[in-house]
């Protein structure tokens, strides 16, 4: 970025740097202040990239200040978007996500058990301190989700506002349970699962506070869970072979009219 004078950048970071925030009072829904203690390497990796790219910003910014340029220090601005669990498929159901081997999320697992790839949903853990025992995650729309880098990158071309962090989840929680009958729904029949023992890393909830995002960047999520299932059972059942095989014509077709 440096070497290539570009200025401003949007990373993709993750609700998993907030680590387990029940471990401190009234931190969920997660505010953006919430002290950051990643439980598993995905947040560690997260964490250290979030570092890197706010020393940079911040040692170019005093560099510039330092030299009298303060219009060059103001050029220099990072996003860091804390995604909390992103869900769903475009709606035209010619893309979503393809995962190669074992998916780590939940929803593109029971997808598969949907088409048979996958006989059942392991349920990780069943002892959660909420109404039905599972861990509670935010699930947002990749459409709304996408909205939140357009808002964030013009943000930080209008307000230079040096490194700031906005999360980006729909402040509602749901359990794996409540996910596993969302999904099922969509596919029209209730898929198997089975309850193994938790993950080590796995926290209770995950659930964000986006208003900064909302009063900031006059962004707000506009689509439902149930939308989200939708899309991404429309893409998956339409797409078993994922990019390896070329989306149905009648699906391209409605694109183009």
């Amino acid at each position: 970025m440096v070497n290539h004078n570009v200025t401003n950048i949007v990373f993709s970071s993750s609700a998993t740097v907030y680590g387990d925030a029940t471990r401190f009072p009234n931190m969920i829904p997660i505010p953006e202040n919430c002290p950051l203690g990643p439980t598993n390497p995905y947040g560690n990796t997260k964490f250290a990239v979030e570092n890197a790219i706010t020393d940079v910003i911040n040692a170019q910014r005093n560099n510039a200040i330092k030299a009298g340029n303060e219009a060059e220090a103001k050029k220099w601005n990072g996003a860091l978007l804390r995604y909390f669990n992103p869900a769903g498929a475009h709606p035209s159901g010619i893309m979503g996500e393809d995962p190669q081997g074992v998916p780590y999320n939940l929803l593109p697992l029971l997808a598969q058990v949907a088409t048979g790839k996958r006989e059942k949903l392991l349920v990780f853990g069943d002892d959660y301190a909420s109404h039905d025992g599972t861990a509670i995650r935010d699930y947002i729309h990749i459409l709304d989700l996408a909205d939140g880098h357009l808002k964030a990158l013009n943000y930080l071309r209008l307000n230079n506002p040096g490194v700031r962090a906005w999360n980006l989840g729909t402040g509602k929680g749901s359990t794996v349970y409540e996910m596993i009958r969302a999904f099922s729904a969509a596919v029209g029949r209730d898929l198997p699962y089975e309850v193994a023992p938790r993950r080590a890393g796995d926290v209770l909830n995950l659930t964000a506070n986006a208003s900064r995002a909302t009063e900031e960047l006059g962004w707000k999520p506009t689509r439902t869970l149930e939308q989200a299932c939708e899309d991404l059972w429309l893409w998956t059942r339409n797409n078993p072979q994922g990019y390896r095989q070329q989306p149905p014509a009648e699906l391209l077709e409605k694109l183009n009219k």
